[in-house]
Order: C-alpha cells, then sequence, then structure tokens
C-alpha cells in the first residue's frame, strides 16, 4: 500500500481544523468552508432497520451530530446484503455501493458481515478476506485513496434470523484482523462494545435508538482519537434514552379526563355506573386537539380508562365500554377520534390505562392481570404510534366488582408483575414513554400541583414506603419532587396539574379556571425546572373543551408568545473561562446557535467556570433560560448570574441544578454585558443554550 494511506489522517486532521475554524468564524470562503466527508457503509444495522425515525436515529445520523459542523456524514446503509460477492444480497449489486464511491468520501466505515454469517452465506467463507480487501481497494486510488474504518460487527443475540454469534466470533473476528493487517484499514471493534447488552437490540440484531447512540459514540471516539482531536466528555451515567429525550422536548402536553365521571359529576367512579349514563352530545376531537395545538402542546395524554372500568374504546373484553353507550349508537370511538386528531394535527398521542377497575369481577385474582393486559395490548395495536403509557398509583380499596361490593386489597409490590407489563409496552411500543411513581421511563413529581422542586435532579432511586422494593403507587412520593444527585436512573419529573380544582368536568367549577398567569407561573415552575407540565384541561358533558379553559389556555399561550418570541442574546458573544482542550468545537459561541446538538463544555479537570455574554448595547430582561446538554448526564448542582453595571458585576440570581431547562424570573435590569457563573458541578460543566427574556408585566 501506499504510504499516503497512513499518512492521509493526519493530513485530514488539518483539514478538519481548517474547517471548524472557517465555519465558525464565518469567513467567507471562494468555494465554501471545508466540508469533510463520511461515508457509513452497511447493512440493516447502518439503515437503522427497525428505528422509527432513522433519519434522525440511526448510527450514521447521530453520528454527523456528534461531529458537527464541518462534517457530512452520509448513510450508504442497504438492508440484508452481504460483503461476500456470492452472497444472496450481496452489498457490491446495489445502488448504494456506486452512491458511495461517487460521494467521494475522505473517511469510509464498512459495517458489513452480520449477513455473512447465515449459514447459505456462510459456505462462501474462503472468499471472505478477498472479497474484504478487493472491496476495500475499491476506495483506494491513489492519490484519493481514504482512510478506511472495518468494524467488527455487533453480537448477534439468539433470535430466528439465521444469524450466527458463532460464525462472528470464531471465524469472522480473526479474518477482520488479518483483513485490517493486510490493507492498512484500522478496526473499530463493535462487538467488544455490545457483548453483554441484549437490551439495545429488540430484536436480537438491530440496535434500536439507544444502541445506534452508542453505535455512533464508539465510532466518533475512534475517529477523534485518531485525528488527534479533542474527544467529547464521557458521559456521566445515567443518561437518558432517545425516548426520553424526545418526551423531555415536549414541555408541554395536554391530559383529558373525559369518561363517565364526566357525567356523574364524580371524581372516582364506583364501577356500577350504567353505560347508559355517557352521552355526549357533540364530541369533537378534532376541536380539542385542534385546540390543544394552537395553545403551544406538542402532545396529549387521553383516560382511555380510569378508576371506574369504563372504556372509551369498544374493548372486547368488557361490556362496560362506549359499545353499550347511547353514544352514536354504541358505534363510537373515542380513542381512535383523538388518535385521528393527533396525527392530522401533528401532536403525540398518549393513552392512560387505570390498573384498578372497580367493575371487573377477578380484580384482586389473577385473572385480572391477564384481563389488563389484553386491554393495554388493543390499545397499543390498534391506534398508530403511541407517545405515552400511563400507569396511576391508585391501587385497589373498595368497589362495585362485578356486584361483589366489597373492598379488595392486593400487594402494590407484587400483584402487578409490573416488569413484565413494561416488556409489553416495550414490545408493542418501543418508543413510548412510560409513567409512574417508579417509571420505568418518566416519574411522577410527587404531586398534582404542576411543581417540580428548585432542585430537581433527573436521576432517581425511587424507594418503597418502608424503605423497601418501590412499586406503582408505593413510594415515599415526597422524594420525587427533587429526584436524587446520586440516584442510579434516569427518571426526569413529569408535573401533572388541572387547570380546574377537579381532573373531571364539574360545572360549579367553571368559575374556577385557573388565569393565564396562574398557568404562566406552572410553566415557570415545572418546565423551567427541569420537569415537563402535563395539564390537564376535561372536556365537558358536550364533549368539548369549556369556553373559560380555552380562554385561560389561549391566554397562557399569548403570556408565552409574548415573552420568548425573542432572545434578547441573539447577536450576542460569548467568551468562556475554560473551553474543552481550547477547541472551537466545544466553545462558547454554541450556547447562542440555537441547536440542541452543540454546546459548551470544559476541561475534564474543570468544575467551575463562567461564560460571558457581550450584548453589544444594553438590553432590559427578567426572565434568563439555561439548558445543559443532557445527553452526556445532568451535571450543575450550582451556579449564579451576574450582570454588568457602572460599579462591576452584581449577582441577580442563582440556583442549583439546571438539566434540561432552567427558567429564572427576576426583576428587571438594564445591562449590555451577562456572566453566568457554573460554581458546581459532578462533572465537567456541558451548556448547550443560553437566553435572555422581556416578559409582560402581569
Amino acid at each position: 500500500m501506499s504510504k499516503l494511506w497512513i499518512s492521509r489522517p493526519l493530513f485530514l486532521a488539518t483539514i478538519v481544523f481548517v474547517a471548524a475554524v472557517v465555519v465558525s468564524n464565518g469567513v467567507a470562503q471562494p468555494h465554501g468552508p471545508i466540508i469533510v466527508k463520511v461515508a457509513c457503509i452497511g447493512n440493516s444495522i447502518t439503515y437503522g432497520s427497525g428505528i422509527q425515525d432513522r433519519q434522525k436515529n440511526s448510527y450514521p445520523a447521530q453520528l454527523q451530530r456528534m461531529l458537527g459542523r464541518g462534517w457530512e456524514v452520509k448513510n450508504f446503509g442497504s438492508s440484508g446484503r452481504t460483503l461476500l460477492k456470492k452472497g444472496d444480497y450481496p452489498y457490491w449489486k446495489e445502488k448504494e455501493f456506486k452512491d458511495a464511491k461517487a460521494f467521494n468520501p475522505d473517511f469510509v466505515i464498512i459495517e458489513l458481515g452480520t449477513n455473512d454469517t447465515k449459514p447459505w452465506n456462510w459456505k462462501y467463507k474462503d472468499d471472505f478476506i478477498s472479497d474484504y480487501e478487493s472491496f476495500i481497494h475499491e476506495f483506494g486510488d491513489p492519490p484519493y485513496n481514504p482512510p478506511i474504518y472495518i468494524c467488527i460487527p455487533v453480537p448477534a443475540f439468539p433470535g430466528d434470523w439465521g444469524i450466527r454469534d458463532s460464525v462472528i466470533k470464531a471465524d469472522e473476528i480473526p479474518f477482520i484482523r488479518k483483513i485490517a493487517a493486510h490493507t492498512l484499514a484500522s478496526i473499530i471493534d463493535l462487538y467488544s462494545a455490545f457483548e453483554g447488552k441484549p437490551g439495545f437490540f429488540p430484536d436480537k440484531v438491530h440496535p434500536n435508538e439507544d444502541g445506534a447512540r452508542e453505535m455512533a459514540r464508539v465510532v466518533y471516539n475512534t475517529l477523534v482519537k485518531d485525528l488527534r482531536r479533542t474527544g467529547a466528555p464521557e458521559p456521566l451515567a445515567p443518561i437518558p434514552s432517545v425516548r426520553q429525550l424526545a418526551w423531555q422536548d415536549m414541555e408541554y402536553e395536554g391530559f383529558f379526563h373525559f369518561s363517565m365521571n364526566t357525567f356523574t359529576d364524580r371524581e372516582w367512579g364506583y364501577g356500577d355506573e350504567p353505560e347508559s349514563k355517557f352521552n355526549p352530545t357533540d364530541f369533537n376531537a378534532d376541536e380539542i386537539v385542534r385546540t390543544a395545538k394552537d395553545a403551544g402542546m406538542k402532545g396529549i395524554v387521553v383516560t382511555c380508562k380510569h378508576h371506574d372500568g369504563f372504556c372509551l374504546w369498544p374493548s372486547k373484553f368488557t361490556e362496560h365500554s362506549v359499545k353499550n353507550s347511547p353514544w352514536k349508537s354504541g358505534k363510537g370511538d373515542i380513542v381512535a377520534e383523538f388518535s385521528d386528531a393527533c396525527r392530522k394535527y401533528g401532536l403525540r398521542f398518549g393513552v392512560y390505562l387505570s390498573p384498578w377497575d372497580r367493575n371487573n369481577k377477578d380484580y384482586g385474582k389473577p385473572e385480572y392481570i391477564a384481563y389488563y393486559r389484553n386491554q393495554l395490548r388493543e390499545l397499543l395495536t390498534n391506534y398508530g404510534n403511541i407517545s405515552e403509557v400511563w400507569f396511576d398509583g391508585a391501587n385497589g380499596g373498595d368497589g362495585y366488582y362485578g356486584g361483589a361490593r366489597e373492598t379488595r386489597t392486593i400487594d402494590r409490590k407484587t400483584y402487578y408483575a409490573w416488569k413484565d407489563t413494561w416488556a409489553l409496552v416495550r414490545k408493542l411500543q418501543p418508543n413510548a414513554v412510560m409513567f409512574s411513581d417508579v417509571g420505568p421511563d418518566i416519574r411522577w413529581v410527587g404531586n398534582e400541583s404542576g411543581y417540580a422542586g428548585e432542585t430537581c435532579w433527573s436521576m432517581y432511586s425511587p424507594k418503597g414506603e418502608k424503605g423497601d422494593s418501590p412499586a406503582p403507587g408505593y413510594t415515599k412520593y415526597d422524594e420525587a419532587v427533587e429526584g436524587h444527585r446520586d440516584g442510579t436512573s434516569w427518571l426526569p419529573p413529569e408535573c401533572d396539574v388541572s387547570i380546574r380544582p377537579g381532573w373531571f368536568y364539574h360545572a360549579s367549577e367553571d368559575t374556577l379556571v385557573k388565569s393565564p398567569a396562574q398557568l404562566f407561573e406552572l410553566y415557570f415552575q415545572s418546565v423551567g425546572r427541569n420537569g415537563v407540565l402535563l395539564l390537564n384541561v376535561p372536556p365537558d358533558r358536550r364533549g368539548r373543551l369549556h369556553e373559560n379553559d380555552v380562554k385561560a389556555l389561549m391566554g397562557f399561550k399569548k403570556l408565552m408568545d409574548e415573552t420568548f418570541a425573542r432572545n434578547l442574546a441573539k447577536g450576542a458573544t460569548a467568551s468562556a473561562t475554560d473551553v474543552r482542550g481550547n477547541d472551537d468545537h466545544f466553545g462558547a459561541h454554541n450556547v447562542l446557535d440555537r441547536n440542541h446538538d452543540t454546546y459548551w463544555a470544559a476541561s475534564d479537570s474543570v468544575g467551575s467556570a463562567s461564560i460571558t455574554f457581550d450584548l453589544k448595547q444594553p438590553a432590559e430582561f427578567n426572565v434568563i433560560m439555561i439548558q445543559e446538554y443532557i445527553l452526556l448526564g445532568q451535571r450543575v448542582e450550582k451556579f449564579s448570574i451576574e450582570v454588568w453595571n457602572d460599579r462591576g458585576w452584581k449577582k441577580v440570581a442563582d440556583g442549583t441544578t439546571i438539566g434540561h431547562k432552567r427558567l429564572l424570573r427576576i426583576s428587571t435590569v438594564r445591562t449590555d454585558k451577562v456572566r453566568l457563573n457554573i460554581l458546581k458541578s459532578r462533572a465537567c460543566p456541558t451548556v448547550s443554550e443560553f437566553g435572555l427574556y422581556k416578559s409582560p408585566e402581569m
């Protein structure tokens, strides 16, 4: 091989450095900034099969976000393809192969070999080394030959795909090491990175979004090391899953309590209510969801079955449902209409299915668990993509129970066998987050008043009431308000609260709707403290949102728009007392670019640092926004904000945790310089966004 093959990475390291400087400084070049191109070649694992939004969450897409500006990562994955020319579907014949070469990449990453282990392909194993070396040479025409990285495939866990882990381990790994030695290609060991981690592979072969992120991280670490470039901080466990990140990005959801209780004027039905009671006169899911969207909500959760057991869909497993109500002569489906409206207006759709059922005769017996899971399966298979599954903690007590009219208690820690129920959700709706006192994805904040603690960690280790094993409805829930600094699980808080005193509609509460100013304050106490606001707005007996509720929602939206329409820090310059490796990729300017995928980071040894913002001209503001780059974990535990005046720096705010978002309301100040001081951090701090805003007087 040419010596240029070895020196090429060092040459490209210089290109990468120049590209970063050109992009960050915004210097105009005759032919635009230099872009370093990476071709990701592979099979369905590279393509992103099984990943719902593969354009965003396949491993090449996530690698692009990690590398950032100055790089172009392109996905040339093709499902089911082999490296072997005599394989059933050789990659050599695919359009992606031609496109990858035409891309003229600066780096090539090859992830092939998994499908070659199938018996009908591996009978040609004697050709594997020669075919692989020929494949590499397709990109190796001096002087433009790019560095080649060949991946040892991920493990294949027991499944029915015909893919054999034994072949990967015994044959392919030694072969790939020989190929790398012959061609001077570099190895990326994905096998070791995923060995013993089947949770990343729901179908035993293809990684989910989190597995793809881990793949991207392994590739990223290899590239930055070879290029002698400063790498990103190591994640500080626990860290959020991709589904948790997507949920927290919503920030504001609607909760719709609408069921039998709406018509009986109760909060908790007993379970003996006749189906004939449920009869909305003018139910309009389209109008409700459109209002939610207009109000700024990004998703909704619907109480498909509350504790009384009445189902808003025509469940096959009970007669206590809309199918026996006079509404639409028993032919209606409330859940379907909400789901359809969410798809129409681009909102995420979640379901609430009460684990307690005061109507069912088998509640408290083993038979009920099968019944409950059958209903859960109906909701998760018949209504499209489900974004959230809500498990209430209310369990057991008095009820109708098929006519028994008695009190039934259950062991909340064991009765539901929650892990098996959660596994069912993972199988049927892998991108849905699950809510309960204990997660497993998001936690109840510990109150129904809609606020998180001034200190609020996304980390949490739920405990049972007696310090024993926890379960939904059986926790020291007061600890959920703040979470735990050293919590073992990433369980960010969802802050549920009703716009009215009750959760279901009651005409007597029409004058007790929270004001826009109260809702605005709740936003600061929930989203502004690292949580998500789940605001309940109960439809009335018509099946519509009451005019007073809509008026409050729109007033709240107006306050939000007036406050956050303009970031007064836009156009400022930012400088930090420390930048990781003095690398512009982690520079302070990243916190002003409105891109959540870029961030400022300090050096590993630095636990406190400051970012100073020069606004260029004086500005008045009374709201401060800070966001951490939580993909690497929650780090900051103490900070302050200072503004410059004629006598020097003056502190105007301080706090403890930041997390996904921290919002601070202060007395209006006027200044042209602001300083964010990170005073204490669990590891080197990271900040992704910073903003200054002016809210109207209220």
